[in-house]
């Protein structure tokens, strides 16, 4: 068979192109550590790789949520904890305000006190985490949850939103707790209630958060609620500010109520109820008195400063700050109770955060097992390839060399 000089030509540059190829590939396998370089390569081997590449970064996600959700459910920890200490505070000078020996002047000095822990409340209530969230606001992560009241005690204008956080394809952790579950909806053993200015008001008037004074007595009147109006100066003789307090069911003024005369912070004595309306309300306005089973703490806390400033020293009264002390006991102790069982729940939860990272590292561990084996190289065979085949590239550049100078012409 005749072979022309252009065939032996271009045979001789392919394979030494082939063998350069060759050397290419394993030196980059070499430099970058990895046997596949290119899904053709090793097409099945290319899926897995890609397969397992996917899982751990998506478990490097879930890692980064799992440190975020542990680092909010710490900070919630700790503002319970800093909550339940400033309780603790209130409930002893509660206890100490019921000394006998204590008088009006005595108790309204602890009050002071109490009042003090009470801001402490309120901002902890309030408080961020680290990307400037209000942590007890629920869903409404930019909105104050509990702004103070004219009045006294707070209102909250959050939501009841719980947040979680993935943790894992098939797991969800809760990174929050509810304001309102927390600190507004705690149970009552004796009825009660909280009071609420109308928004709707057009004057300066607020009524304060008041307190239970003659238990006996709300109880023959629970669970109505009062709605008190303020009605024009000439519906009195001399006229004058007043108001009149209805039911709020009925809508009729309850016996001996209707067009009382007004003077602003005196305290107002209603149905076992004590409470103040202050400022100036202007004809039209309207406060509310409304009955509930449960009680916010700040308002257990408010109704006991008020308490401890208005009731004398007369037995009447001295009875009346009696119940009112054992009462704000009791509501403390619940309060405690609801912020002991969040935290509670809160340990139950940084459990599974931790009990989900130790499976992620276990799951990693073999993931990058079984990726090293697909994707890594051997270096001790890679270099021993690497030689063989830069010296079969050397050999056929210079077989190459040689049978090209060959020729007829050179014989002649």
């Amino acid at each position: 068979m005749r072979i022309s000089t252009m065939q032996q030509f271009n045979t001789g540059v392919n394979a030494m192109l082939d063998n350069q190829k060759a050397t290419l590939n394993t030196q980059q396998q070499i430099s970058t550590g990895r046997s596949i370089l290119t899904p053709a390569d090793d097409p099945i081997a290319s899926t897995r790789i890609l397969q397992l590449q996917q899982d751990i970064s998506l478990r490097e996600q879930f890692n980064d949520n799992v440190t975020a959700a542990r680092n909010r459910q710490n900070l919630e920890e700790s503002i319970l904890t800093s909550i339940t200490e400033n309780v603790s505070k209130i409930r002893e000078l509660t206890v100490n305000a019921g000394n006998g020996s204590m008088t009006q002047e005595d108790r309204t000095y602890i009050s002071f006190e109490i009042e003090e822990r009470l801001n402490a409340l309120v901002d902890l209530m309030n408080t961020k985490d680290a990307s400037n969230t209000y942590i007890f606001s629920g869903f409404k992560g930019e909105t104050l949850p509990f702004p103070e009241r004219a009045g006294g005690g707070v209102t909250f204008v959050g939501d009841e939103g719980e947040r979680t956080l993935e943790v894992s394809s098939s797991t969800k952790v809760q990174t929050n707790d509810s304001g309102k579950k927390l600190f507004m909806d705690i149970h009552s053993d004796k009825n009660t209630f909280y009071t609420q200015d109308n928004a709707r008001n057009n004057g300066t008037g607020y009524i304060s958060n008041g307190f239970v004074s003659i238990q006996d007595e709300y109880d023959d009147f629970y669970p109505e609620d009062m709605v008190i109006r303020f009605n024009p100066e000439g519906y009195i003789a001399p006229p004058g500010p007043n108001y009149t307090v209805m039911t709020s069911s009925e809508n009729r003024a309850i016996d001996g109520l209707d067009g009382q005369p007004f003077s602003t912070g005196t305290p107002l004595e209603i149905k076992g109820l004590n409470f103040k309306i202050a400022g100036e309300p202007e004809p039209g306005d309207s406060f509310f008195v409304q009955s509930s089973p449960k009680q916010a703490l700040t308002d257990t806390v408010s109704g006991l400063i008020e308490g401890l400033r208005t009731l004398g020293d007369d037995p009447e009264q001295s009875a009346a700050l009696d119940a009112l002390l054992e009462t704000s006991l009791e509501n403390l102790d619940h309060a405690q109770s609801s912020i002991s069982e969040v935290r509670s729940q809160i340990g139950g939860r940084l459990n599974t955060l931790d009990n989900m990272e130790n499976l992620h590292a276990d799951v990693d561990l073999v993931s990058q097992e079984i990726l090293s084996k697909l994707q890594d190289i051997d270096f001790a065979e890679a270099v021993s390839r690497l030689s063989l085949e830069t010296f079969l590239l050397e050999a056929s550049q210079q077989s190459f060399t040689q049978i090209n100078r060959l020729s007829l012409f050179n014989s002649l």
